[in-house]
């Protein structure tokens, strides 16, 4: 076993264990008790309407770009991309080049155009979740709750600023490219044996793909049509995810306002963007939980609300993704 990859999962259950002591193990124990099973059911279709939109805005870029590929192949990337992404530092970071592997798989288009895709798929979806971080900052100064101002502005910033620096350099194909090679070159000098003997057919793939890369970015940024739909896809599906965590409140019966919900999301969401933990496990439920506490709500309530969302949202697609990964596989099955 290798425990490098299990460790932040034990840190995750660990941590996850220390909130339900702060919070009181009996208390977290009563409220899930009483929890409705009619709005927790809400609040799962709430998280699988939330992947359907967000399969429904890549697919737009994707065709967008002119690669035609199934909506059932895009759904079942998506899930194995969630997967990697849990198991990999960073929310939704390692399982984007297995989205594009997946795909390039099971269509005629190139690893440039589904790296494309996949790119403005996370830059479109950041643009509701800094309009809703912006909402928030002034939503918690309204309060008076000066402290979470300032650390929402500053995620704000943050986010805004990586993502325009992104932006800045993935349009220009020299700048990808030195990027690209920069990376070599520092994994050469760190492990020259293993990466130096894949020099050239590194150099290749750059070579062919970087352009449809670069090319496909600009297509989808001046493609009005697939831009503003795509931005469409990504507030709705942003929607969900906060009616999500609205239910589950509502399931354990404590009624709490949506601009509350959505500043909490918000935070953990960012939070989770610069984890190193894979997928923000444990993180994002201590997060989640301080904030709630911060606004108003009871330890226990928070801490249960958040472990429930972490089930729905972090450990449920863990799980179905496994599942699809090992029914499709990565690569089509061959026909006998």
């Amino acid at each position: 076993m290798d425990w490098k990859k299990v460790l932040p999962f034990v840190a995750a259950v660990l941590v996850i264990i220390a909130l339900v002591w702060w919070a009181g193990t009996e208390d977290v124990v009563r409220i899930l008790k009483r929890a409705n099973v009619y709005y927790l059911f809400a609040a799962l279709l709430m998280y699988f309407a939330g992947i359907i939109t967000w399969a429904m805005r890549w697919q737009v870029i994707i065709e967008g770009l002119g690669v035609k590929v199934r909506f059932r192949d895009t759904l079942a990337a998506l899930f194995i991309g969630l997967l990697f992404n849990n198991i990999t530092p960073g929310a939704r970071g390692g399982g984007e080049a297995v989205r594009v592997y997946y795909l390039v798989k099971r269509s005629k288009g190139s690893y440039g155009q589904l790296f494309a895709s996949v790119t403005a798929d996370r830059i479109l979806d950041l643009i509701p979740v800094m309009t809703m971080l912006i909402f928030s900052s002034i939503y918690v100064y309204s309060l008076g709750f000066k402290e979470l101002f300032f650390l929402i502005l500053l995620l704000t910033l943050m986010l805004a600023g990586l993502t325009g620096l992104a932006t800045v350099v993935m349009v220009s194909e020299r700048r990808v490219r030195k990027v690209l090679y920069a990376i070599f070159n520092f994994l050469a000098r760190l492990v020259p044996t293993r990466v130096k003997k894949h020099e050239e057919k590194f150099h290749s793939l750059v070579d062919t793909n970087i352009p449809h890369f670069t090319v496909g970015l600009r297509i989808v940024v001046k493609n009005r049509k697939t831009f503003v739909l795509s931005v469409f896809y990504s507030f709705v599906t942003w929607t969900f995810v906060v009616l999500r965590n609205y239910f589950i409140f509502l399931s354990l019966g404590c009624k709490i306002g949506l601009l509350a919900v959505v500043t909490v999301q918000m935070i953990a969401t960012t939070v989770g963007i610069i984890s190193v933990i894979p997928g923000g496990a444990g993180i994002i439920e201590a997060v989640t939980s301080g904030t709630y506490v911060v606004l108003g709500v009871t330890k226990e309530m928070a801490v249960t609300s958040s472990i429930l969302d972490r089930i729905i949202s972090f450990w449920l697609p863990l799980l179905l993704g496994t599942v699809m990964a090992a029914h499709f596989g990565l690569k089509p099955k061959e026909k006998a």
